[in-house]
């Protein structure tokens, strides 16, 4: 037997009995394993000594807010974003699969004058987790422990309740679909005359609908003298309007060149709806996220002043649903850009004032620091703290009046039509309220 033909069966021989045991003999033996155990997992349990590499396909889009930089990182064959400060992007540069971590951290240092192994490793995962490294994460024990549980009634039931709670249904080639509509016809919205356009209508179709509203000539909560026909019709008549608001954001997102990932339907507690995801315009400038946040109230706001106009000019059998089309559309135009909500209102506000998780922050500040700043300090505010006091007690005002508008709405609308359902009448308006109820619980 040849020598090479030795060695193969000893290193079998050696894997058969184990790794252990294969050391305790070479050990014995006063020979060195093949290769240096203690040497490669020190190395490879050193985190210093790892090298990141950022992935290639990255856009990225620098901005400049009051002086202060950041940068926005898309991955383009993940659709993921990132946005980083300064300091995180001057890491991200120097993860080129060339310099260590401990290189990173004497660069960092040698930059800003502090350690950052801390921050540093922070960053690294953010950026492993979004995909925006070449060293993808394994999670090994949760994919172990999912799919145990997996086996288990209680996780299928789980799955089933979080389908019920929200679940979406993506169409495909929707970037395609809505850059044709764009093409086609959807640029006139966004031109001059188009705007000027916009505020006559909405100043005729306000004015013209609040004299029908006061006249009372056409019913809110029926169809015919049924309610449970004008509770389907509602419920119609609201998704139609959901669709043309996401049109409207949609086509903004066209109209500055960027990317409709997706859209389609979703499940929310039990309710359909639709959605369309426009992140991509984060990528774009201050104006083109401003207009795109707007675009979304400015069509449903568009929608409502046409039917008031058309009720105003014509007498048609029509305008009893128009009249419901335009009172759900001001609606929600006047719920959607109220700042004080998280919708379009208020990421439009937070666009504006580019101060990202306005709300949260705003409610900390209130909770805490706005008293400690008046009883204790009693210094001056900064322009941060001006805004996050205004906008967090506004906040809180804000929830206490939906309080008394639900207490309201309570005892004048839903109470007389709780008492007709008393009645047992209106049968399909019964069976529509016995199913709100079980959505409800």
């Amino acid at each position: 037997m040849d020598e090479r033909s030795q060695e193969r069966q000893d290193h079998e021989k050696e894997a058969d009995q184990g790794l252990w045991t294969a050391l305790e003999q070479a050990v014995e033996q006063e020979r060195e394993p093949a290769l240096d155990l203690w040497e490669t997992l020190g190395e490879r349990l050193d985190l210093s000594q790892r090298k990141p590499r950022r992935i290639a396909h990255v856009e990225v889009a620098h901005r400049t807010v009051r002086g202060e930089e950041y940068y926005v990182l898309k991955h383009l064959e993940g659709d993921t974003y990132l946005r980083l400060d300064a300091r995180d992007y001057f890491l991200w540069e120097l993860m080129d699969g060339q310099h260590s971590i401990r290189d990173l951290a004497v660069a960092y240092f040698a930059r800003y004058g502090a350690f950052p192994f801390e921050r540093l490793m922070r960053f690294i995962e953010r950026l492993k987790e979004n995909g925006f490294l070449e060293e993808k994460p394994v999670h090994v024990f949760g994919a172990i422990v999912g799919h145990l549980a997996a086996r288990s009634w209680i996780y299928r039931l789980k799955r089933f309740s979080e389908t019920f709670a929200q679940k979406e249904f993506s169409l495909k080639n929707v970037d395609r679909f809505f850059g044709v509509l764009y093409r086609w016809g959807g640029w006139i919205f966004f031109t001059r005359p188009a705007a000027v356009l916009y505020g006559i209508l909405f100043l005729a179709g306000l004015t013209l609908f609040g004299r029908e509203l006061a006249t009372g000539t056409y019913s809110l909560t029926k169809t015919g003298e049924s309610y449970g026909l004008g509770l389907l019709t509602l419920a119609g008549l609201i998704y139609l309007m959901i669709v043309s608001h996401e049109f409207g954001h949609a086509l903004a997102v066209k109209h500055y060149r960027r990317k409709v990932h997706q859209a389609g339907f979703l499940i929310y507690y039990g309710m359909p709806g639709f959605f369309v995801d426009t992140t991509d315009i984060w990528m774009a400038p201050k104006r083109a996220r401003l207009v795109a946040s707007f675009a979304g109230p400015a069509a449903t706001l568009l929608l409502a002043s046409l039917c008031s106009v058309f009720i105003a000019i014509f007498d048609s059998a029509l305008n009893a649903v128009l009249f419901k089309v335009a009172f759900i559309c001001y609606t929600l135009v006047l719920v959607n850009a109220n700042p004080l909500l998280e919708l379009d209102g208020y990421f439009f506000l937070m666009d504006w004032l580019e101060i990202p998780l306005l709300r949260k922050k705003s409610l900390d500040f209130v909770k805490k620091g706005l008293w400690e700043k008046l009883f204790r300090e009693r210094g001056k505010f900064s322009r941060e703290e001006r805004i996050y006091a205004v906008f967090g007690l506004l906040a809180a005002a804000c929830t206490g009046f939906f309080i008394f508008l639900g207490g309201y709405l309570w005892q004048t609308i839903i109470a007389t039509m709780m008492w007709e359902l008393r009645s047992g009448q209106d049968l399909l308006f019964t069976f529509l309220m016995a199913g709100m109820l079980i959505l409800l619980a």
